[in-house]
């Protein structure tokens, strides 16, 4: 007869206890980018951006649209590392929320913005363009909020390396994907749209 593995109810309670904190800090982080993210589409349907975005649509169909590599920085590591540093103080429990509300406002305002009353090529090079900020820099942001807040709830000091270390490679791949892809496609589609219109 083999062995029987016996479980430790101790650890599997603390397994559980470290579950239901996860899912509670996930969930409070969650609402509150989902709250900005409505408070953003509102705000954008009573502004109306159309003549800017106008501007920009035609000033991108007439040559590559190459934004510069500091400011793209900027743009990209500015949501994350903010997160990462607001997990270090002492009121990161209000902060990253708050954080996180701003985050879903501005996104959300800025889709609908580049989204709202524009034909179907319109919104093609307005998804390209929000494409990889929004597949791979909210996510980093919600793994660096997270861990942020799960160390500050349990009372942790610890540098959070890890987490950071799995978000730089998606943070650094939408710099390159902005700098070097995004911008000949969107080149390309704006010309061809150009054309078939003309």
């Amino acid at each position: 007869m083999g062995k029987q593995i016996r479980k430790d109810p101790r650890g599997a309670k603390k397994t559980e206890v470290q579950r239901k904190r996860r899912d509670t800090v996930l969930l409070l982080l969650s609402a509150a980018f989902l709250i900005g993210g409505a408070a953003g589409g509102l705000l954008a349907s009573r502004l109306s951006p159309a003549l800017y975005l106008s501007s920009f649509w035609d000033t991108a169909a007439q040559g590559v649209i190459q934004p510069s590599l500091w400011r793209e920085l900027w743009v990209v590591f500015r949501w994350p590392m903010a997160a990462a540093a607001l997990a270090l103080l002492p009121l990161a429990g209000v902060t990253l929320p708050v954080l996180f509300f701003l985050r879903g406002l501005f996104l959300a305002y800025g889709a609908a913005a580049l989204l709202g009353g524009f034909t179907g090529s319109e919104i093609l090079c307005a998804a390209l363009v929000l494409g990889p900020g929004g597949l791979l820099t909210v996510p980093a942001l919600f793994l660096l909020g997270t861990a942020g807040l799960l160390r500050r709830s349990q009372g942790s000091w610890g540098s959070g390396i890890r987490p950071l270390l799995l978000a730089l490679p998606a943070l650094a791949l939408c710099v390159v994907l902005d700098q070097m892809v995004v911008p000949k496609l969107l080149t390309v589609l704006l010309k061809g749209f150009s054309a078939a219109g003309g």
